[in-house]
């Protein structure tokens, strides 16, 4: 059964937006509550700002840490840096899907409160993995495409020498095989 909203979640998103930049910027509860009561006429609870100041630094350390997590699998996975952040996400869906089924007691809280939650990992999970494939077939494209301009480049330049120089065809042969490793 899903949570019902907080008094707070209730409140206008500007509202909710400026306890968050009170916050960050270091006041505390009875700060931001004073400044909320002279700035609006809603009346809030310490309790339950507090509780909502509690939850967004819960999410905030959650997102460090999946953050922190995702840079250390991006220095592990790949080459390519477009691939290496695909791979790290797919690899922290996967982590947090196996929690899951292996019952970890906070995974499995996350889904209770919200159970429409598991489909939108399945969904999430399928949409980062065709993320991947159609980064890989992109990144492919690039490659072959920088490749072939390369080839062309080399081609003109090898062109220019052998006129320069009046290569034989052997020579052009043995220079584009051994040296430029075209056929």
């Amino acid at each position: 059964m899903a949570e019902r909203p907080s008094s707070i979640d209730k409140l206008p998103q500007e509202v909710r937006d400026e306890i968050a930049n009170l916050r960050g910027a270091g006041h505390t509860i009875d700060e931001i509550l004073a400044a909320l009561r002279e700035l609006h006429s809603a009346e809030i609870s310490r309790s339950a700002l507090g509780r909502h100041i509690k939850t967004m630094e819960e999410v905030g350390r959650d997102v460090r840490q999946g953050r922190e997590i995702a840079e250390m699998l991006v220095r592990q996975l790949g080459d390519e840096p477009e691939s290496r952040v695909v791979q790290a996400n797919i690899q922290l869906m996967h982590t947090f899907m196996m929690k899951l089924f292996i019952g970890d007691d906070q995974a499995i809280l996350g889904i209770k409160k919200d159970p429409q939650a598991i489909m939108m990992l399945a969904k999430a999970l399928d949409h980062l993995t065709r993320s991947s494939k159609t980064d890989a077939d992109f990144i492919a494209k690039v490659e072959a495409r920088v490749e072939a301009r390369i080839r062309a480049e080399q081609e003109q330049r090898l062109k220019e020498v052998i006129k320069e120089k009046g290569l034989t065809a052997e020579s052009q042969a043995i220079i584009r095989k051994r040296v430029l490793g075209m056929k």
